[in-house]
């Protein structure tokens, strides 16, 4: 599933919003993000540099950030 990151939307509250979408899970019911990426990394690298695109495992789920523009999340 695809997701458009809002331009005043942090790339590691777009991650667990997606997620949880994808994994029918509430937020609150999902692992830590920092146990999979450190969110506050996440959020500078994409804030700083637009064509990265960062691959991650978070909760049940492979994760794909093309910074700038959207993530996509699959269940595992």
């Amino acid at each position: 599933m695809d997701y458009e990151i809002a331009s005043d939307e942090h790339t590691g509250h777009a991650v667990i919003n997606l997620v949880s979408i994808v994994e029918n899970t509430a937020v609150d019911d999902l692992p830590p993000l920092y146990g999979s990426i450190d969110p506050d990394a996440l959020n500078t690298i994409c804030e700083d540099w637009s064509n990265i695109h960062v691959s991650f495992a978070y909760s049940n789920s492979q994760v794909e950030v093309y910074c700038g523009e959207y993530i996509t999340a699959e269940t595992v």
